[in-house]
């Protein structure tokens, strides 16, 4: 497999001049010119490359789709580990074909180092990968389509180290080194402090990390409806205020007291009286009111006098039901042209008693009277129950239904399941319950805290999950999770850190994995941190090591490959970016990580591939596309200029 890398900081090219008293090298002639090479010259044209590859505010980024080429066609000031080898080519190289005659070499050196901030934390500080010895002949041989340094590194992984070039000129007579003209080991040349690591380019580019939550102890929470409405429809006899009372009393005690035993009790209770639509309107209204005030002073007796409930009761007389008796005749055993002419009949603008008037000439008034009519003559009670037991209810359900209904058992019974945050789950919407349970009904329990926490984690609201755990963390005081809970969550910001605070922070990582070696989470954040100040090698390690003990945490491959694409170790990177999607398919970062990779090696399609994906699961990366100087290149292909807009 090949093993990608960049330079994590600027370029150090280091020379020294120990040349003899005439400091010539040879005269040569190349590119039609005549060049009297010096030590002075030679070191001019070092500080030259030093100069244009020794800056790190630009990310160099392919120019155009290599992804035909090998890895190794890189771009000028790119590093690439692949296959054991280092390539890399400068910007504004040396011009080796003027020097490169009449038996002179140059030697290049590479070594590397640790930067100063993490220099207790690796074992391999400093060290030499190797020297590469350019002749005429090997330039020649490896000078198409342009010149790339190979050098050996020996099993060697450079993530997180500085990198220096040793440029010495010698003079070589059947392979071995007659002379020295210019040595840089013996009087280094340039800068001697390079910047930190987390001034290369990589620190300035947004990256996908997502931390992990510790193994929180939050269990699944239950909850009902607030509350619904049962109907119970009283018919009676026609020019009648009376009723069947025992109807009305058995619904009251094997339906109305069953649910008010659940939990749900009556609030309040409506009344509409109603007449049927024969006989004159204003004989009608009465009817309909005295069956109102029937059923009112009954519910009186049971829920007022008898049960001493202090119980709004709300009457009104409706008058004709037109709108049930529409219904009726849609449904009664009516021909297609008996019902549409009774419909007609009913929808007249004309007055009630006048559209009586009609229908009673039909010739099928008799079918009317007996199918219809009797069960207009109604009263319709509506039960509205609340539940009562607890506060852990959402909304109403929307729609009256009967109270003899079996549906209306189930609604009563409904209990829906609210848990923590996990992949696939509509964060927003069960965070629209939780904001209900917690803020609306006043259920601020230290479980429903912790759990409403993962779902402002998973939408990047990193400050109101830091205030819920750590409002959860004050309720149950004898849990610690919480507080590494609460540390998970701004690790997650740690880009807002400065490294002294970042440091502070590796700190307590280092003494909660002391306390806690088995726990997964600890090690995945902890590698966020060690990223983020440029300790490459050890968020990898500590990755790695909680991937071989579960392979299928997506977290950890993403993360994993953050830390392995800042290397430059793109082979790598992207297997485990392929894999976090694989096991994953929901993890944003992971797509975005992918469409940053794809940009940078500039492979426009999949890189707009991927950023679709990203976006369509988290629409905040859309701002990455202007503001990301890694997509700047390939932002103006045809699917990232639809993207944009």
């Amino acid at each position: 497999m090949r093993k990608n890398i960049r330079f994590p900081a600027a370029l150090l090219v280091l020379l020294a001049t120990a040349c003899g008293p005439k400091d010539l090298i040879n005269k040569t002639k190349y590119g039609g010119k005549t060049y009297k090479n010096t030590c002075q010259s030679f070191k001019k044209e070092v500080q030259a490359t030093l100069d244009a590859n020794n800056d790190p505010a630009t990310l160099r980024i392919s120019e155009y789709d290599n992804s035909q080429f090998d890895p190794t066609f890189v771009e000028p000031g790119q590093f690439i580990q692949a296959r054991d080898t280092l390539y890399f080519r400068l910007a504004n190289d040396l011009e080796y074909g003027k020097y490169l005659q009449k038996n002179v070499a140059i030697i290049v050196r590479v070594d590397y180092s640790t930067p100063s901030h993490l220099a207790n934390m690796e074992t391999d500080q400093q060290g030499t990968i190797g020297e590469l010895i350019i002749t005429e002949s090997y330039y020649k041989a490896n000078s198409q389509p342009f010149f790339i340094y190979k050098v050996p590194l020996g099993g060697k992984h450079l993530d997180g180290k500085q990198v220096s070039l040793y440029f010495s000129i010698v003079k070589m007579e059947k392979g071995k080194i007659t002379k020295v003209y210019c040595d840089s080991r013996k009087k280094p040349f340039g800068p001697a402090d390079p910047p930190c690591c987390t001034s290369q380019p990589w620190a300035k580019i947004r990256t996908g990390l997502r931390s992990a939550l510790p193994d929180l102890p939050i269990r699944d929470e239950q909850y009902r409806y607030e509350g619904f409405e049962g109907t119970l429809d009283l018919i009676f006899p026609i020019m009648s205020t009376r009723f069947n009372r025992k109807e009305l009393s058995d619904a009251i005690l094997q339906y109305v007291d069953k649910y008010e035993k659940m939990g749900y009790v009556v609030q309040k209770i409506k009344i509409e009286g109603y007449a049927s639509p024969d006989g004159r309107i204003q004989l009608n209204q009465s009817l309909a009111q005295g069956r109102m005030e029937a059923v009112s002073k009954d519910l009186q007796e049971h829920f007022i006098k008898k049960l001493k409930r202090d119980l709004p009761i709300e009457g009104v007389g409706r008058g004709e039901d037109w709108e049930r008796f529409e219904i009726l005749v849609k449904t009664a055993d009516f021909s297609q042209e008996e019902r549409q002419e009774i419909l007609r009949i009913a929808a007249l603008p004309a007055h009630e008693d006048e559209r009586e008037k009609q229908l009673r000439k039909l010739k099928y008034w008799p079918k009317i009277r007996e199918k219809v009519l009797p069960f207009c003559r109604h009263a319709l009670v509506t039960f509205t129950f609340n539940y009562q037991l607890d506060k852990m209810y959402v909304e109403r359900y929307g729609a009256a239904v009967p109270l003899l209904a079996p549906e209306l058992y189930n609604i009563a019974t409904k209990t829906f399941i609210i848990s923590r945050f996990r992949p696939g789950a509509n964060a927003r919407q069960n965070l629209n319950v939780l904001n209900v349970l917690i803020d609306t009904r006043g259920n601020r329990t230290a479980n429903l805290l912790a759990m409403r926490s993962t779902y402002y984690f998973a939408l990047n609201d990193l400050k109101n999950a830091v205030r819920d755990i750590e409002a959860a963390a004050s309720i149950d005081k004898g849990n610690p999770i919480y507080g590494i809970a609460a540390l998970a969550y701004r690790t997650q910001g740690i880009q807002e850190l400065s490294r002294e605070e970042a440091m502070q922070m590796l700190e307590r990582y280092n003494d909660l994995i002391t306390r806690s070696p088995n726990d997964r989470s600890l090690y995945i954040n902890r590698a966020i941190v060690m990223d983020y100040v440029g300790w490459l090698s050890g968020a990898i390690a500590d990755n790695t090591k909680v991937i071989s003990q579960d392979g299928r945490l997506a977290v950890a491959y993403n993360n994993r490959g953050v830390s392995l694409m800042k290397a430059m170790r793109l082979l790598e990177a992207e297997a485990d970016f392929l894999q976090a999607t694989s096991l994953d398919a929901t993890l944003a970062e992971a797509h975005y990580n992918l469409a940053l990779l794809y940009a940078y090696k500039g492979y426009p399609d999949k890189a707009a591939q991927a950023m679709e994906r990203a976006i369509s699961l988290q629409p905040d990366f859309r701002k990455e596309l202007g503001n990301n100087p890694v997509f700047r290149v390939v932002r103006d292909h045809p699917r990232f200029s639809r993207l944009a807009n």
